[in-house]
């Protein structure tokens, strides 16, 4: 396989190219690619090294021990925020000490509770804005990490890593400078596929067990705002979701090109009363990033 290339996301209308990526499958090749792509971002760059959080989840862990197997130097932090589990807090420990590649002469104890950091956060906005959601505040702590991550990284020459895939990226499943940093690796991968990769780097590591258990366990964004990821998606699995998204964007290629029939016209509204085509249309201006106005228009 060629080398990976940087590229940047796809508009929400270009529907062909959704449906090119929803059909990108696990192979050794990608694997190797992904890596290659890792190495060569850092010597391009001329930074140092990778600095990303290790959630315990399949996403961060896999990236964590593909770095670790190709012995790319990155720091790893696991940063547990109030309503983090004690399996998520374990997962993500075990993967940071398991997988840890730190540059050579650089040390950084690698758990941090941020959850006072949060809470005296979280007090203090209260104070100037009552009503708040779970939402709101699960924003807060993807922030909190993030500042940190991003202190990390100017302190030691590096980068932010970014750990999300395709069906975050469709349904808009991530917060706006919380859980973005500068390289994504995976964005455009679907999570299914991401799970297979896993599993083909599980044989290829001296301590597969880290990374196994996060491929076990539940999806679940740490925030305390639902019990799983699919529960706020309303699926039952990240291959439903991106069934929804393949039925989705081949009706509306179609109607690029010709009118829909009854049926399929009652298909599409069916598919946009789902949750995750429901978040994709609500979610577009998380993907087209800043909106910017140009002046030689006045």
């Amino acid at each position: 396989m060629a080398g990976l290339t940087r590229t940047a996301c796809p508009r929400d209308d270009d529907f062909a190219l959704w449906l090119e990526l929803l059909d990108i499958k696990a192979s050794p090749g990608l694997l190797d690619a992904l890596g290659d792509f890792l190495e060569e971002y850092l010597r391009v760059s001329k930074l140092k090294l990778y600095v990303m959080g290790l959630s315990g989840g399949v996403d961060s862990s896999f990236l964590a021990a593909l770095l670790h197997h190709r012995r790319i130097p990155y720091l790893g932090f696991c940063l547990p925020i109030a309503s983090n589990t004690p399996a998520e807090i374990d997962r993500g420990t075990r993967a940071a000490l398991a997988y840890a590649n730190p540059p050579q002469g650089t040390s950084c104890r690698q758990v941090h509770d941020f959850t006072d950091l949060y809470a005296r956060i979280s007090r203090t906005f209260a104070d100037i804005c009552p009503a708040s959601t779970p939402l709101a505040e699960g924003n807060i702590k993807a922030r909190v990490r993030m500042i940190f991550l991003y202190h990390v990284a100017q302190l030691h020459g590096g980068c932010v890593l970014s750990t999300d895939q395709l069906d975050e990226l469709l349904t808009g499943f991530w917060t706006l400078h919380g859980d973005v940093g500068d390289v994504s690796p995976i964005q455009l991968i679907p999570k299914s596929t991401e799970y297979d990769l896993a599993r083909m780097l599980c044989a290829r590591l001296k301590d597969p067990v880290p990374l196994q258990l996060a491929i076990e366990a539940v999806p679940t964004d740490g925030l305390g705002i639902s019990i799983s990821d699919l529960d706020q998606l309303q699926v039952r699995s990240y291959a439903e979701v991106e069934e929804l998204f393949r039925a989705y964007f081949t009706l509306r290629l179609k109607e690029q090109s010709r009118a829909l029939s009854p049926e399929e016209r009652g298909d599409k509204l069916r598919l946009e009363g789902t949750g995750p085509v429901r978040r994709f249309l609500l979610s577009g201006f998380k993907r087209r990033g800043p909106a910017l106005a140009d002046p030689r228009t006045a």
